[in-house]
């Protein structure tokens, strides 16, 4: 009962957290918006029944069931048309765009428009919702790894394993005590819960210090905490073939995939996990890398919808680092939330390093340049300005804003696109789970 409790209650801290993720995107419209004089009638947190609302000056404040989205409402973002044409092919569809919200124009908000803006302003308002994201995603990600930390192997020993296991063709092949040769720390006499104090008389605080002096087969003085003893032990290491790991902890793979193996002085010992805080520059380099890898799976969109779509339909295993839906990252959650693996402040940890990389997801993929998109309006702005610095050198009449709502149909498209990845994912996270 207890593993369910937790695993609902990993699904409400995600849940919680992608509702404040989007609220503080929406008030990166908000507050630039209302700096420059534009009328926001809304603002809204999630979808669906309202839960909650409060009208404060102009603008209506509510809370939504669902808290999977979110929206600001600004009179104006799209001009008038200069050119009316009832035959135009979607005329209906692009005249109801630039007809939205307009029961919230009064003849004094004429000046308040969103599209009278500056393409500057109107830039920074589009930008201010992504860069909330951005922002919410570093402090996130730094918090996890610097104020709680990751986790590391101690120097304390949990196990001590009685021969050593030898792994063949990346495979780790067990061995029998009975006619294995005995671990140097079993011969050694070392036991669970000795805590190593130094190797060779130098202090270590982590196994990632400790491993540092084991660079050969060589007898090793150790000071080892034993309760409330200091005892000094002498062991000699044997070498056996283990993995290779490069500067960030990640193990290196050979071209086939399989781990590169070196040889290696080994005690024979299973040593306890703990949190050991980063650096505010380490932790910014981490999230720094996250947010690239984001960026390249962005960029890699079509290949990964095809590959997640071959394994759903196709019953092959999904990649662990593919792209997942708001499903899937509950389901992560819930699984960190009731592993028995994880202590409460690595589970924390965890929790923030996944909202952390889901707001460096939004921001991406809002600034992908197409409508209905953040990104798309601030192209539209780009264009316009272009357009308008072009007409000003051939000393043309100002051409005026740029006419993005004839553009709807292919937002329409766009968004509809949206909507079948998100099923897609969906709907592969609850068939063909990554986890």
């Amino acid at each position: 009962m207890i593993d369910i409790i937790l695993y609902f209650s990993g699904i409400v801290f995600v849940a919680a957290g992608i509702g404040l993720s989007i609220g503080l995107h929406e008030l990166g419209h908000l507050w630039p918006a209302k700096l420059f004089g534009i009328k926001v009638p809304k603002y809204a947190i999630g979808f669906g029944p309202t839960l909650f609302k409060r009208q404060v000056g102009e603008t209506e404040y509510s809370l939504k069931l669902i808290p999977l989205g979110g929206f600001i409402t600004m009179i104006g973002m799209y001009p008038p048309d200069k050119k009316p044409n009832k035959k135009r092919r979607f005329a209906d569809l692009i005249a109801s765009a630039r007809n939205a919200h307009s029961e919230y124009v009064q003849p004094e908000d004429h000046s308040r428009m969103f599209y009278k803006l500056p393409v500057y302003k109107r830039a920074i308002i589009m930008f201010g919702g992504p860069f909330m994201n951005l922002i919410l995603g570093f402090a996130l990600i730094i918090s996890g790894l610097s104020a709680i930390g990751e986790p590391q192997r101690s120097t304390t020993i949990e196990e001590v394993s009685q021969c050593i296991p030898q792994i063949v063709d990346a495979k780790t092949v067990p061995c029998d005590p009975a006619t294995a040769a005995p671990s140097p720390a079993t011969l050694a006499g070392l036991l669970p819960d000795d805590k190593i104090l130094a190797i060779n008389q130098v202090n270590v605080a982590t196994w990632a210090e400790a491993s540092k002096l084991l660079v050969s087969a060589e007898t090793l003085n150790l000071t080892v905490q034993r309760g409330a003893d200091q005892l000094q032990i002498s062991v000699t290491p044997v070498e056996a073939q283990r993995p290779q790991f490069d500067t960030n902890g990640a193990m290196q793979l050979d071209e086939s995939g399989n781990p590169i193996l070196v040889a290696t002085p080994v005690l024979g010992i299973v040593l306890k996990d703990q949190l050991v805080p980063l650096s505010l520059s380490a932790s910014f380099e981490r999230a720094s890398m996250a947010l690239n890898q984001t960026a390249i799976m962005l960029l890699d969109l079509p290949n990964q919808v095809a590959q997640i779509a071959t394994a759903t339909f196709g019953g092959e295993t999904r990649s662990t680092d593919g792209l997942v839906s708001i499903v899937g990252v509950g389901q992560i959650a819930g699984e960190v939330a009731s592993s028995n693996n994880f202590e409460v402040l690595q589970k924390l940890s965890v929790g923030f390093l996944i909202l952390g990389s889901l707001n460096f997801a939004l921001f991406a993929f809002n600034m992908v340049p197409l409508l209905p998109l953040d990104g798309g309006h601030i192209a539209g702005g780009v264009y316009e300005a272009v357009k308008r610095r072009a007409y000003k050198v051939l000393k043309r009449p100002d051409p005026g804003p740029a006419d993005t709502a004839l553009l709807m149909p292919l937002t329409y498209v766009v968004f509809l696109a949206i909507i079948a990845l998100s099923l897609l994912l969906i709907f592969s996270d609850l068939v063909n789970p990554i986890i």
